[in-house]
Formats: structure tokens, C-alpha cells, sequence
């Protein structure tokens, strides 16, 4: 009987949270979590375009990659990132080496390594992605190149890294491209 009156509790103040237009504890901390990584990641693009780093084409990067030679060279990385667009290369390239880029109105040296963070880490990742290693499955396991990449620099730091991706971190922190440019 005590089961039954806490159920009809429950089920009565949940209505008449509907009824007054408030949502479920649960749902408005999934929004708003949600809501807050949405804010980030527009923040961190405008950021990106307002200090001149490349937009990376997404679309087809997976196969782009795939289809480079083992023996894959950064420059051809690089291309893989930005097809058709030299400028974009360059200046990429010219990051990865550790220059500073030139661009006006340039921030503290320390920022551009933070705004960089993202394309260095798929620049990293793209170099691991060769098809029948362990690392291309692993990378493809989480979702891609875009999508490891993003988990690794999000998660900050090895020990979180492995807790996200699992037994799929493994098979990609041993490289060091991968530790030096993503966390």
C-alpha cells in the first residue's frame, strides 16, 4: 500500500509539473548541459574565424585521409584538411612546425597554441587514420577523425581521455603526435 500512495505521489507531482509548464529535473540538466556544449562549441568557432584559423572541410575528411599513402607526409595531412585551399595550408603548416602565424592584430603567444589546439589535434589524428591499423579502427570506432578528436581535446587530459573512449584509447594514445597536439 505504501508502494502504490508513493507512486500516485510521484505521478501527481509530475503532472502537475506538466501542467505548469516545468520540465523534469533530468530533461532541464540534459538541456541545459546540451545547450552549454552548443554555446561553447559556437563560441570556440567564432574565435577560430576571428583570429584566421582555417575551417577544416569536414565532409569526405574520413575518406580523404584514408586514401593517402602510409608513408603520409604532414603536407599531404594538411591538403587531406583543406583541399584547394593553399592558403589554408600554409598557414596550418606553418603551425604545426610551432611558428607563430602572422596574422594583424595577433594575440599573446600563448593563445594561438589553444586556438590551434583542434586543427592540431586532427592533424595528429589524420596522420594515425591508415586503413588495417589499430588506430584507424579505433578512430573510426569513436566516430571518425572529427569526432576522436574533438573527444580528446575535450577530455583534456589522458586519464579522462580513456574513461570516454574506452578500450579504443589504447590503441591511440600510444602514439605521440596524438598526446603532444591533443591534450
Amino acid at each position: 500500500m505504501r508502494i502504490s500512495m508513493s507512486i500516485r505521489v510521484a505521478a501527481a507531482a509530475t503532472m502537475a509539473g506538466v501542467a505548469l509548464g516545468v520540465t523534469a529535473p533530468l530533461a532541464s540538466a540534459t538541456e541545459a548541459k546540451h545547450q552549454r556544449e552548443a554555446a561553447t562549441t559556437q563560441a570556440a568557432q567564432q574565435l577560430q574565424r576571428d583570429v584566421g584559423v582555417p575551417e577544416i572541410q569536414i565532409d569526405g575528411l574520413d575518406d580523404r585521409l584514408a586514401a593517402l599513402p602510409e608513408d603520409r607526409t604532414m603536407e599531404q595531412v594538411v591538403e587531406a584538411m583543406y583541399p584547394g585551399d593553399k592558403q589554408a595550408q600554409a598557414v596550418t603548416l606553418q603551425v604545426l612546425r610551432g611558428e607563430e602565424p602572422v596574422q594583424a592584430g595577433a594575440a599573446a603567444k600563448g593563445f594561438w597554441g589553444t586556438a590551434w589546439k583542434y586543427t592540431k589535434c586532427v592533424a595528429a589524428v589524420g596522420a594515425a587514420f591508415i586503413p588495417a591499423t589499430k588506430a584507424y579502427k579505433a578512430i573510426k570506432g569513436l566516430g571518425g577523425v572529427k569526432e576522436a578528436a574533438k573527444l580528446l581535446v575535450g577530455a583534456g587530459n589522458v586519464k579522462d581521455f580513456k574513461k570516454a573512449a574506452g578500450n579504443a584509447a589504447l590503441d591511440i594514445l600510444g602514439i605521440s603526435a596524438i598526446q603532444a597536439n591533443c591534450f
